[in-house]
Protein backbone atom coordinates (compact mmCIF):
# COMPACT_ATOMS: atom_id res chain seq x y z
CA UNK A 1 0.00 0.00 0.00
CA UNK A 2 2.91 2.51 0.65
CA UNK A 3 4.16 1.52 -2.88
CA UNK A 4 0.76 2.81 -4.32
CA UNK A 5 0.49 5.81 -2.06
CA UNK A 6 4.35 6.88 -2.95
CA UNK A 7 4.08 6.42 -6.58
CA UNK A 8 1.24 9.25 -6.58
CA UNK A 9 2.91 11.62 -5.05
CA UNK A 10 6.19 11.20 -7.26
CA UNK A 11 3.15 11.83 -9.93
CA UNK A 12 1.92 15.23 -8.24
CA UNK A 13 5.75 16.72 -7.66
CA UNK A 14 6.46 15.92 -11.42
CA UNK A 15 3.70 17.86 -12.35
CA UNK A 16 4.29 20.68 -9.92
CA UNK A 17 7.70 20.63 -11.27
CA UNK A 18 6.48 20.76 -15.08
CA UNK A 19 3.78 23.59 -14.01
CA UNK A 20 6.32 25.70 -12.36
CA UNK A 21 8.71 25.59 -15.02
CA UNK A 22 5.89 26.37 -17.71
CA UNK A 23 4.85 29.47 -15.14
CA UNK A 24 8.38 30.54 -15.33
CA UNK A 25 8.40 30.28 -19.51
CA UNK A 26 5.60 32.52 -19.61
CA UNK A 27 6.31 34.99 -17.21
CA UNK A 28 9.84 35.39 -18.44
CA UNK A 29 9.37 35.27 -22.61
CA UNK A 30 10.90 37.86 -24.04
CA UNK A 31 9.09 40.89 -25.37
CA UNK A 32 9.87 42.29 -28.97
CA UNK A 33 11.86 44.98 -27.92
CA UNK A 34 14.00 42.75 -26.22
CA UNK A 35 14.53 40.84 -29.31
CA UNK A 36 15.13 43.91 -31.24
CA UNK A 37 17.76 45.48 -28.99
CA UNK A 38 19.44 41.57 -29.20
CA UNK A 39 19.20 41.42 -33.20
CA UNK A 40 20.45 45.00 -33.53
CA UNK A 41 23.78 44.54 -30.99
CA UNK A 42 24.25 41.26 -33.18
CA UNK A 43 24.10 42.90 -36.32
CA UNK A 44 25.99 45.96 -35.19
CA UNK A 45 29.02 43.92 -34.74
CA UNK A 46 28.77 41.70 -37.77
CA UNK A 47 28.29 45.38 -39.66
CA UNK A 48 31.54 46.66 -38.13
CA UNK A 49 33.64 43.86 -38.68
CA UNK A 50 32.69 44.17 -42.43
CA UNK A 51 33.14 47.32 -42.76
CA UNK A 52 36.71 47.05 -41.13
CA UNK A 53 37.52 45.22 -43.95
CA UNK A 54 36.39 47.71 -46.65
CA UNK A 55 37.79 51.01 -45.11
CA UNK A 56 39.10 51.12 -48.91
CA UNK A 57 35.20 52.97 -49.63
CA UNK A 58 36.03 55.91 -47.45
CA UNK A 59 32.18 57.34 -47.77
CA UNK A 60 30.46 53.81 -47.01
CA UNK A 61 33.12 53.52 -44.12
CA UNK A 62 32.74 57.08 -42.86
CA UNK A 63 28.93 57.01 -42.97
CA UNK A 64 28.88 53.72 -40.73
CA UNK A 65 30.93 55.51 -38.25
CA UNK A 66 29.07 58.62 -38.39
CA UNK A 67 25.24 57.32 -38.22
CA UNK A 68 25.72 53.47 -38.63
CA UNK A 69 23.51 52.61 -34.73
CA UNK A 70 20.68 55.11 -36.40
CA UNK A 71 20.20 52.95 -39.37
CA UNK A 72 20.30 49.34 -37.93
CA UNK A 73 18.04 50.57 -35.55
CA UNK A 74 16.09 52.14 -38.00
CA UNK A 75 16.80 48.59 -40.20
CA UNK A 76 15.88 46.26 -37.37
CA UNK A 77 12.33 48.59 -37.02
CA UNK A 78 11.30 47.99 -39.95
CA UNK A 79 12.22 44.06 -40.83
CA UNK A 80 12.40 42.45 -37.68
CA UNK A 81 8.97 41.20 -35.31
CA UNK A 82 8.54 38.42 -32.74
CA UNK A 83 6.03 35.60 -32.91
CA UNK A 84 5.46 35.29 -29.41
CA UNK A 85 4.22 31.35 -28.85
CA UNK A 86 3.32 32.04 -24.72
CA UNK A 87 6.39 29.55 -23.31
CA UNK A 88 8.97 30.90 -26.19
CA UNK A 89 9.10 33.20 -28.65
CA UNK A 90 10.90 33.93 -32.09
CA UNK A 91 12.76 36.59 -33.79
CA UNK A 92 11.58 37.27 -37.35
CA UNK A 93 13.58 39.08 -40.14
CA UNK A 94 11.43 39.93 -43.34
CA UNK A 95 14.19 40.22 -46.26
CA UNK A 96 13.84 40.93 -49.93
CA UNK A 97 10.13 38.97 -49.81
CA UNK A 98 11.38 36.46 -47.62
CA UNK A 99 11.00 35.49 -43.79
CA UNK A 100 14.10 34.29 -41.68
CA UNK A 101 13.97 33.04 -37.90
CA UNK A 102 17.15 34.53 -36.76
CA UNK A 103 16.33 34.33 -33.12
CA UNK A 104 14.73 32.51 -30.21
CA UNK A 105 13.45 33.95 -26.88
CA UNK A 106 12.84 32.31 -23.88
CA UNK A 107 13.59 32.26 -19.75
CA UNK A 108 14.19 36.15 -20.32
CA UNK A 109 17.35 35.52 -22.78
CA UNK A 110 17.14 35.82 -26.91
CA UNK A 111 19.69 34.11 -28.77
CA UNK A 112 20.42 34.58 -32.13
CA UNK A 113 20.57 31.64 -34.48
CA UNK A 114 23.55 31.09 -37.14
CA UNK A 115 21.32 31.95 -39.53
CA UNK A 116 21.70 35.30 -39.51
CA UNK A 117 25.09 35.21 -41.31
CA UNK A 118 27.92 37.58 -43.11
CA UNK A 119 25.86 36.95 -46.66
CA UNK A 120 22.40 38.45 -44.57
CA UNK A 121 24.52 40.99 -42.85
CA UNK A 122 26.19 42.31 -46.41
CA UNK A 123 23.15 42.62 -47.88
CA UNK A 124 21.67 44.60 -45.20
CA UNK A 125 24.55 46.88 -45.34
CA UNK A 126 23.60 47.22 -49.18
CA UNK A 127 20.38 48.12 -48.17
CA UNK A 128 21.95 50.86 -45.02
CA UNK A 129 23.91 52.35 -47.98
CA UNK A 130 20.82 52.65 -49.95
CA UNK A 131 18.93 54.55 -46.85
CA UNK A 132 22.07 56.93 -46.11
CA UNK A 133 22.30 57.76 -49.91
CA UNK A 134 18.20 58.30 -50.04
CA UNK A 135 18.41 60.11 -46.78
CA UNK A 136 21.32 62.71 -48.72
CA UNK A 137 20.72 66.44 -49.97
CA UNK A 138 20.06 66.75 -53.87
CA UNK A 139 23.19 68.17 -53.99
CA UNK A 140 25.29 65.32 -52.25
CA UNK A 141 23.90 62.47 -54.45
Amino acid sequence: MNKTKNRNNTGGIIFIFLAVILLTAFLTNPKEEIHQERLESKLTEMIDEIMEERQDDLVAYSAWKLGGNLFVRTFVDRYVTRDNYYFCSLTRLHWEGESYIVGIGGFGNVYITKRLNRELAESSIDHIEQMVIDSLPGFMK
